[in-house]
């Protein structure tokens, strides 16, 4: 088959929806299929061999990699509608909400199925890249409007998580099926832990923007003088230095495999994002990685190896901190279990067998 994925974004990045598309076009590719990425021109490294990434003309100087909306955004959209007009496909994969509209906007009048993945909802992401509360309030109204015209167009919508698959059905859309992300085993295999100062050490990985409610990370750290954390990131992170929390180490690095070793270096992994209507990609990682992993309720798949912690709640999230580091071989137990938990379910070649599924019978109809 020839999927053609559609993203409006900067490909590859170490971004949780970058890292989701290029684990499905590296699966897609091993089985044999003619995949493909629409993007936009720039990315931070090479991407994989085995599938064909088409970009549109880079904009000047502009290389935003943080997500959230921008005046650059909508022509660089429309760019994508105007290259999209002169590829074919099979099917056509489109992800987050501005591929949606590309993809209506260049197919308007060509009888292509459209699969639409749901990263989020914008009701949800759109209100947290603003501080007023009026933006806010608009941005949310608007995101409201987003998410019940959007992904109704798909034939199908594909829900990342069991419990968007409701969400999904209640916003019009005609058909749900829910395939959760995977990761490949080259991804947690093992690595070198770095040589850090004596622990513990609390690692958090990813983006630092709003929604990931890293200050309840922050606050719980300073309950916890003697445990430190390390957080690693593709953006700059050296304005958190500047909280004056007991024992911090900030890392700025987009090589994974950087990433991978210092993953193996920590006891303990927090994901304290309390609002995730999608999948929270670096969960796979810590997890695969045999990271225990306290997690906030909103972000919480039901994974092997996590602790729940009260969202919001920076002095739950410091108990629970705590008190697995004071469990030794509860904390190896966790470990164990999380390792083999992704290893026996949440690898691609067994997700991408369900989206195969899920094309096949698109064109059947």
């Amino acid at each position: 088959m020839r999927i053609l994925h559609v993203a409006a974004f900067p490909f590859p990045t170490p971004q949780g929806s970058q890292v989701y598309v290029r684990g499905i076009l590296r699966a897609l590719a091993r089985r044999g299929h003619e995949a493909s990425l629409l993007c936009y021109g720039y990315g931070q490294d090479l991407p994989d061999e085995g599938y064909m990434v088409h970009r549109i003309p880079n904009l000047g100087n502009y290389r935003k990699y943080r997500a959230g909306p921008d005046l650059t955004k909508p022509i660089l959209d429309l760019m994508l509608a105007l290259r999209l007009r002169k590829l074919s496909a099979d099917v056509i994969h489109v992800h987050n909400y501005e591929a949606p509209l590309v993809a209506m906007l260049a197919h308007a009048f060509r009888d292509i199925p459209m699969v639409y993945s749901a990263h989020n909802t914008m009701s949800e992401e759109l209100p947290t890249y603003y501080r007023s509360k009026a933006a806010r309030t608009a941005a949310g109204v608007l995101g409201t409007v987003l998410d019940r015209t959007i992904p109704q167009r798909a034939d199908v919508a594909i829900a990342i998580r069991p419990k968007s698959k409701k969400i999904l059905s209640d916003l019009g859309c005609r058909r749900v099926e829910c395939v959760p992300p995977g990761i490949d085993e080259a991804e947690i295999s093992v690595a070198l832990p770095v040589n850090l100062p004596p622990g513990p050490w609390v690692i958090y990985t990813g983006n630092p923007d709003g929604y990931q409610d890293l200050p309840v990370l922050f606050e719980a750290m300073k309950l916890l003088p003697k445990v430190g954390l390390l957080m690693v990131s593709a953006s700059d992170l050296e304005h958190l230095h500047k909280l004056h929390l007991p024992k911090l180490k900030t890392v700025r690095t987009n090589d994974f495999q950087q990433v991978r070793r210092y993953l193996s270096s920590a006891q303990i992994a927090v994901l304290p994002r309390s609002v995730c209507s999608g999948f929270p990609m670096k969960i796979l990682n810590y997890l695969g990685m045999g990271l225990p992993t306290v997690v906030a309720q909103g972000s919480n798949v039901g994974f092997d190896g996590c602790v729940e912690f009260k969202n919001g709640c920076h002095q739950d999230l410091a108990s629970k901190i705590q008190s697995l580091l004071d469990s030794p071989q509860k904390l190896e137990k966790m470990s164990q279990k999380a390792c083999s938990g992704i290893r026996e379910k949440s690898l691609w070649n067994v997700r991408v067998l369900e989206l195969e599924r899920i094309y096949q019978s698109l064109l059947k109809d």
